[in-house]
């Protein structure tokens, strides 16, 4: 049955992983939906603890921060949960039936969702992980939410710092967003917006000089991996430059690990191996960068062998 308590859903539970915490239901959606108010034909709702009765619930245009855990009917394990997510409604970031759900709620609320699957995976699902046709239970809290001004500024406040910085750095923060999602073109768009932003801005003194010239240097980083992504290993050499010159020729080991990638996926594994090798330099327990340093340099080492057996070959006719 349905555990109702507060304790239940989100009482102190730190002996137990978030992620392992078990379904409060285990009997059939269809049921649990004759319990919980109807939103739509699509999200049955119930309210396990209110909001602030203050605040309006989340807006379509706003920058959003929940908790959720997400399970399939009939299993009790959760099949996706997050204590932090991320994201702005309106901009397709999440699934459609979560986003639908927490635009019905206020900050500080926890409710549950029974969401139906033309609002999760489809018809289809996702065999064998997900079921065709997978309703699904969400259970969610709203931390809070922050509205998105529109993009655009006047033309005559495009100088002024005050005015640019933070709408350059909401770029950013979208474009993390994205990134998370695996959405490269999207995040690319965000930062370059950013980057834009800030180009046009003057600075009045060293304190605002330092603020852009550090939000550049995350908003190239970013770039470097969407490119890489999205297999523009050129362009990535190319924003490279670009960091180079903002930190004194002193790139940050995340830098120097696409770089790393973007020379590699030219086949220039020499200097590949050799930006690899500054970056850890700068992190060295990264096991990622070893993971690489050791993939390269067993390339390089095999195109040596090739080399020489292409050689030997040649001087024997």
């Amino acid at each position: 049955m349905w555990d109702m308590t507060e304790q239940r859903y989100y009482g102190d539970m730190s002996e137990v992983s978030y992620e392992a915490v078990p379904s409060p239901w285990t009997e059939s959606l269809e049921k649990l939906r004759t319990e919980m108010n109807r939103i739509d034909e699509h999200i049955y709702k119930h309210i396990t603890r209110e909001g602030h009765e203050e605040r309006d619930p989340v807006p379509p245009k706003a920058r959003v921060s929940i908790r959720y855990r997400a399970y399939w009917e009939g299993e009790s394990t959760a099949f996706k949960s997050s204590k932090l997510l991320e994201f702005e409604t309106g901009g397709d970031m999440v699934l459609q039936g979560l986003e639908t759900a927490v635009r019905t709620m206020r900050p500080y609320e926890k409710a549950d969702f029974v969401i139906s699957f033309e609002q999760l995976c489809g018809e289809l699902g996702s065999p064998p992980l997900i079921k065709p046709k997978a309703d699904g239970l969400f259970q969610v809290e709203v931390i809070d939410y922050s509205l998105i001004e529109e993009n655009q500024i006047p033309e005559e406040e495009r100088d002024k710092f005050y005015v640019v910085y933070p709408k350059a750095k909401d770029f950013y923060l979208e474009g993390k967003i994205w990134l998370r999602r695996y959405r490269y073109r999207n995040a690319e768009t965000s930062f370059q917006k950013a980057i834009d932003f800030l180009k046009t801005c003057r600075m009045t003194d060293s304190e605002e000089k330092r603020q852009q010239n550090d939000l550049l240097i995350n908003l190239f980083q970013g770039l470097m991996v969407c490119y890489n992504s999205l297999n523009r290993p050129k362009c990535a050499c190319t924003t490279m430059k670009e960091l180079r010159l903002l930190t004194g020729n002193q790139p940050s080991w995340r830098a120097l690990y696409q770089e790393g990638r973007a020379l590699t996926i030219l086949g220039d594994y020499d200097r590949a191996r050799i930006s690899y090798k500054r970056a850890q330099k700068k992190q060295p327990d990264n096991q990622d960068i070893e993971d690489e340093i050791t993939k390269i340099t067993k390339r390089i080492n095999n195109l040596e062998v090739a080399k020489r057996e292409l050689w030997e070959r040649a001087t024997k006719i």
